[in-house]
């Protein structure tokens, strides 16, 4: 086996046993707190409730899906995670296109309107979390919405 395979091989070990020790460190750590917290590069906020937590990685994306709702942050736009007993995220509640604190159809109009550019684009409207404001978003927020 040439020497850069080799080096990537072993990289790529060390990724997935980080990833396992912050795994168990976010179950142990779990308890007793009801939100895990992301905090971004832009200095916002996303939390997600710790009932039936699980988190995933894809494609340079943490995606974190619980009993009550979602995040999806891009990792290189991720500081830091914390566990908090504190709900809403700086930018609100994640879902609430329209600031009216809940998340139901009206922020689906909302985000549509965004998307057209009827009206600005908010943070509030990149409801994944990817850095964008399109489709994708009015997908996660059925999802949200369909599971709460």
């Amino acid at each position: 086996m040439d020497t850069e395979r080799h080096n990537k091989i072993i990289k790529m070990k060390k990724f997935v046993f980080a990833m396992l020790v912050l795994l168990m460190g976010i179950s142990a750590q779990a308890q007793g707190f009801t939100y895990l917290r992301f905090n971004t590069g832009s200095g916002t906020e996303k939390c997600v409730a710790t009932d039936g937590l699980r988190i995933v990685f894809n494609n340079g994306k943490l995606v974190a899906t619980s009993n009550g709702g979602n995040a999806t942050i891009m990792l290189s736009s991720m500081n830091y995670m914390y566990f908090s007993n504190e709900g809403e995220s700086s930018q609100g509640i994640v879902g609430d296109v329209n600031h009216d604190g809940s998340v139901d159809v009206r922020d689906i109009a909302a985000l549509i309107n965004m998307i057209m550019a009827f009206t600005p684009e908010e943070e509030s409207g990149d409801v994944n979390g990817d850095g964008r404001i399109n489709v994708s978003d009015i997908t996660a927020l059925i999802d949200i919405i369909m599971h709460s």
